[in-house]
């Protein structure tokens, strides 16, 4: 059995296990079945190009991550798992920023959208609604002149951000997965979600929110990660013994411990790095 195989049996392994179902069930909010993240997190497995070959500790790391934030993979834009370097990591769409948003209850009505160069688009921050866009119907490209997210707060307040073009190209050139993943297939989607996070200074935040926020900060620019996620019943597959040792050297090496019969992987997610700027400063740095 190939190393692949073996890792993609691991992974299956572990979602199918009462105990996995706990632990999802235990991080999922009510309404959501354990079962139905773990066939989310299978399908993935089997169509994202290049993430069977990830570590089962990483995919079972993001798994876990999605329950907690109740955001499920590869689902209307919901997140992603995306390998990279041989490691599974999470990212977080433009629809799942938006659920985690409405979920505060402190925010009405809330939209990104595109704007193309043949669309009516302007801006006036003196009117009460800061903004007129009226779509080209019969555009025939899809230049595209820039992204905005507008926001009515429950008070009444309505929140406005523009984002041009080229300001969402050099924050695509600064991310770690600007190249693949859904900034290379859903490009307007990611240009939605990078304005929302721009405006997401400005909004009332929930702990999920926060989280979500920190998570996609550690996938895009690398930002050290705080807290863990513990996964339990992971099997490792046993590293290739090394060149043998002199007998001389073996002589003064301690008897190695017997191997566990499991491990506990920890994954830290969610520190602050000093050489990313901390989302309160300004969302996304620029």
């Amino acid at each position: 059995m190939s190393q692949i195989a073996r890792r993609d049996t691991t992974v299956e392994s572990w979602l199918a296990s009462q105990a996995t179902l706990s632990q999802l069930r235990a991080a999922l909010p009510s309404h959501f079945a354990p079962e139905r993240m773990a066939r989310l997190a299978l399908t993935s497995l089997r169509t994202v190009r290049g993430l069977a070959e990830c570590t089962p500790a990483s995919i079972m790391a993001c798994v876990m991550t999605a329950s907690q934030l109740g955001l499920e993979p590869g689902v209307l834009g919901s997140c992603y798992l995306i390998p990279r370097k041989g490691e599974a990591t999470f990212l977080i769409g433009y629809q799942g920023l938006l659920d985690l948003i409405r979920r505060s209850g402190k925010v009405t009505s809330i939209a990104s959208r595109v704007v193309y160069e043949t669309d009516r688009f302007e801006i006036d921050y003196a009117a009460s609604i800061p903004f007129t866009h009226k779509p080209d119907l019969r555009r025939k490209d899809n230049r595209i002149l820039g992204f905005y997210c507008h926001a009515t707060l429950a008070g009444g307040e309505h929140l406005f951000e523009w984002m041009p073009l080229h300001e969402v190209n050099a924050i695509r050139g600064r991310s770690q997965s600007g190249s693949s993943g859904p900034w290379a297939t859903d490009f307007s989607e990611m240009g939605k979600k990078t304005v929302l996070r721009r405006a997401a200074k400005y909004l009332p935040r929930s702990i999920e929110f926060s989280d979500a926020l920190a998570a996609d900060d550690h996938v895009e620019f690398d930002a050290a990660p705080t807290g863990t996620v513990e996964v339990s019943h992971v099997e490792i597959a046993p590293t290739p013994p090394t060149a043998p040792a002199s007998v001389a050297t073996r002589a003064k090496l301690p008897a190695p411990p017997p191997p566990p019969a499991s491990k506990v992987v920890e994954v830290e997610l969610f520190a602050e790095s000093p050489e990313v700027v901390p989302f309160e400063d300004d969302g996304f740095p620029l």
